[in-house]
């Protein structure tokens, strides 16, 4: 079907095979024992005789995937771009292919220079007051897609009542999300990464050698103040700690210097009477920070961010900035192809356009009938799993049932497509493209204010249709899993059973599972913030996560390098409850279907479920890659997922006949059995 598809748009994609990690015997190591190193048993033939490509900091399925995605959105838009001429105004073919030929003509961009930016320039030029500076930030929340300045003020799903909406008030974002840049000393690589990164971009805006070392050394004090009075990663993770409720009269009390009503004039929109201030430590230094030092700080800060934010549809002189820090953070020295990064362009601000085009061309009901079958037998496997926690109180197990019951689980595509019509996109003005799609996805949130919740489905970045990816939403209770990740080598709908349920099924109950772990067991079945666990309940879910933190901790991505277990531990427990959740649904489904449960390959379907995991998240990555992931990831990298979530489940031991003093034993006490 895909190949069908892709031949359609004008383009041939090659067939798949063992090198792309489809599940293959000929990525084993047969050589190798399973007691000893399961990792080069289940993928050592892979690894042995696949090289990383030179572009690449990590070559997985992942990647494999996305350059595949790739190549299909490539066709999608190219077919776009030939018949946007003639399309009818606003249509998806219209407007993907004007978005991408806008940014793909350098040589207009270059001859542009900085003048599309010019009058956000002069508009932070004419600030002349704190009430002035919030007003801009305010305005470039509506030009930026939703990107915070200083601070916020918007509307979300309300923690206690996820049916209607809520203000809140929340921190600002810095110019890159690596929180040890800031945490780290000034000789740090990656901090100085960084610096040369912003004094690059300012050079490339035109600034003087002088003023562009100035305003960077302004831009890294600024950033690093802030950063010190936010929550860490792991607070974050409680969401008691971001659920302050406060009048709004409170919130301006606490934050004077940075006025609420200002910022919602500028807006347009009405004062609440109560506002969620998440982080108000922050923003009481943040009103302090804006008393005391210059208002100029402020407005040469902004307008680094308003460069740093647009440089990537300006001149090409921001390219270099962006290779050397790419470079010194992921470890490949060179920027992908300039179509391919347009192409992400398109898919953040096009989503849906690009999407439905998408669909279209390369998703096809079977896949979604046999994904929805995955995830009926998951679920299942889930109700089996929970009475038998001995760990749990009966009441605790009556509401996990009854969240589980009202998952809400949405797969490929939405079934009501946002209409993009009036978005105004033109061929020759890339930052004017991207100002008018932030401004209709404003407009379309600030029309929704004093009404319910309106769901949308696949319409977040990460849950878009072209997104390789599967996510699950603590506020609607239920997982969505798009077209783009259900597709080869994770979703092999025609291969064996093990192979579906323990790569892409094993996927899905990962996210399954993150209706239960950290964050998630903090929302009930309504998705509403609720301490629906007992005392004794809680504290034993958190001796259970505390294993997964301390094998974190004692697994060394690199030398001197171990991920940081408290942020990774509900991805980790995610992986557990993956793996478990995918076995269970196998064996379900192999007592349906008994005529399926055959070996393959010399292979149980027991073994094939394992081998088939572990090969899924084999992984070749530099070790600048796997640094930055220890020191700022908030997912393990897919090495570490190979084998760590199986040492905590008993089949895993029974299937290879792993005992006790055999390397890949992990003592009975240290393993897992939330769920």
């Amino acid at each position: 079907m895909v190949a069908g598809a892709a031949a359609a748009q004008g383009i041939d994609l090659p067939e798949l095979g063992p090198d792309d990690l489809l599940f293959s015997v000929l990525n084993m190591d047969l050589t190798a024992d399973p007691k000893v190193d399961f990792y080069r048993f289940a993928a050592g033939g892979w690894l042995d005789r696949v090289e990383r490509p030179a572009t690449e900091a990590s070559y997985n399925f992942a990647t494999i995937q996305q350059n595949r995605i790739t190549q299909q959105i490539v066709a999608v838009v190219a077919k776009a771009v030939e018949g946007a001429l003639e399309a009818p105004k606003g249509s998806p073919t219209q407007q993907v292919g004007d978005f991408f030929a806008a940014i793909l003509d350098v040589e207009h961009r270059n001859a542009q220079g900085m003048a599309p930016l010019q009058d956000e320039l002069d508009r932070i030029a004419a600030i002349a007051s704190l009430d002035d500076l919030t007003r801009y930030s305010a305005h470039f929340l509506t030009i930026s897609s939703g990107t915070i300045l200083l601070g916020g003020l918007g509307q979300s799903g309300d923690l206690a009542d996820s049916s209607r909406y809520a203000i809140y008030q929340g921190p600002g974002e810095a110019g890159i999300k690596a929180r040890d840049v800031y945490t780290s000393d000034d000789n740090s690589p990656r901090r100085m990464a960084y610096r040369a990164y912003v004094n690059g971009t300012l050079m490339a805006a035109g600034y003087d050698a002088a003023e562009a070392e100035r305003v960077t050394n302004l831009v890294l004090d600024l950033e690093t103040a802030l950063d010190a009075v936010q929550l860490t990663d792991a607070e974050k993770l409680d969401f008691n700690n971001i659920n302050n409720r406060m009048s709004f009269a409170e919130a301006k009390a606490l934050a004077p210097n940075f006025d609420g009503s200002v910022y919602l004039d500028e807006l347009g929109m009405p004062l609440p009477e109560e506002v969620i201030v998440t982080q108000p430590d922050y923003f009481r230094a943040l009103s302090q920070m804006l008393a005391e030092r210059p208002l100029e700080d402020f407005k040469d800060y902004a307008r680094f961010r308003l460069i740093n934010k647009f440089a990537t549809v300006l001149s090409t002189d921001f390219e270099e900035p962006q290779r050397a820090l790419s470079e010194a953070f992921s470890g490949v020295p060179t920027l992908r192809p300039l179509a391919e990064r347009v192409l992400g362009q398109v898919q953040k601000s096009l989503g849906h356009p690009l999407g439905h085009l998408y669909v279209d061309a390369y998703y096809d009901e079977a896949t979604r009938e046999k994904t929805f079958e995955l995830i009926g037998y998951i679920v299942d496997a889930f109700a089996e799993r929970v009475p038998s926690r001995d760990w749990i109180s009966d009441a605790t197990k009556a509401e996990a049932l009854a969240k589980l019951e009202a998952f809400d689980n949405k797969v490929g595509y939405p079934e009501t497509w946002i209409d993009y019509t009036s978005v105004e996109i033109v061929p020759d003005d890339p930052v004017a493209n991207l100002k008018a799609v932030s401004a209709f996805e404003f407009a379309r949130e600030l029309a929704k204010l004093g009404g319910p919740v309106v769901l949308e489905d696949f319409n977040a970045e990460s849950t878009l249709p072209v997104t390789m990816n599967a996510s699950y939403n603590i506020q609607v209770n239920g997982f969505q899993i798009t077209a783009a990740i259900s597709q080869p080598p994770a979703f092999q709908p025609d291969a064996d059973p093990a192979v579906r349920f323990c790569r892409f099924g094993g996927v899905i109950g990962h996210e399954a599972t993150h209706g239960f772990d950290t964050l998630g067991r903090q929302f009930d079945a309504d998705g509403n913030l609720r301490n629906w666990w007992t005392d004794e309940d809680t504290a034993a879910f958190i001796e259970e996560a505390k294993k997964l933190v301390a094998q974190t901790a004692e697994t060394e991505l690199v030398p001197g390098h171990a991920g940081n277990g408290a942020l990774w531990v509900t991805e980790n427990m995610a992986d557990v409850g993956g793996i478990k959740l995918g076995y269970t649904a196998l064996m379900n489904y192999l007592a349906d279907h008994p005529e399926e449960n055959v070996e393959v390959d010399g292979f149980t379907q027991a073994q094939r479920c394992f081998i088939a995991w572990a090969q899924l998240w084999a992984e070749n990555a530099v070790e600048p890659y796997l640094i930055n992931v220890a020191e700022s990831g908030d997912h393990p990298p897919n090495i570490y997922r190979t084998t760590a979530p199986l040492l905590h489940f008993d089949a895993f031991y029974e299937a290879f006949g792993i005992e006790e003093g055999d390397p890949m034993w992990l003592p009975p006490e240290k393993r897992v059995n939330a769920w």
